[in-house]
């Protein structure tokens, strides 16, 4: 089960570097290149599908495939959908997850980051936070 941990700020989360290619572009072995564009991610166990900004959507050239419902706890609002391949950063050459589907959303204030790394994905295997600020996750 592969594994990747480290130390996170309290104050901020959990927050990863995600790769985000065009669904099918790659197979599974296949080396992607390190020229692929990665994005700051924030580990949102309140998300339940991975979220990605307009700026990853026009980066990746991704092709919206409709909308679709995005539910908060104030309101509903129509987003856009698309599908993925994510490369997680396990190991030197990454996890590579196929097939996700994830939704756009619009990227409040300041913050650094421009995904939201949901439950669609951590479910998927254990994910742990410590009050020392250390974290765990495992697929």
């Amino acid at each position: 089960m592969p594994s990747l941990s480290g130390q996170f700020n309290p104050s901020i989360g959990v927050l990863l570097n995600i790769n985000v290619l065009p669904h099918g572009l790659y197979s599974p072995g296949t080396m992607i290149p390190s020229t692929t564009p990665s994005f700051l991610a924030l580990v949102d166990t309140g998300a339940s599908m991975t979220c990605i900004s307009r700026q990853v959507v026009q980066t990746v050239s991704l092709q919206s495939l409709g909308m679709i419902q995005m539910l908060s706890a104030t309101q509903t609002v129509p987003t856009h959908r698309y599908l993925v391949d994510l490369l997680l950063p396990f190991g030197n050459t990454g996890l590579l997850q196929q097939g996700i589907y994830v939704m756009e959303f619009q990227v409040a204030g300041t913050h650094p980051f421009q995904m939201l790394l949901g439950r669609d994905i951590l479910c998927q295997g254990v994910f742990t936070m410590s009050v020392d600020g250390h974290f765990t996750f495992s697929l």
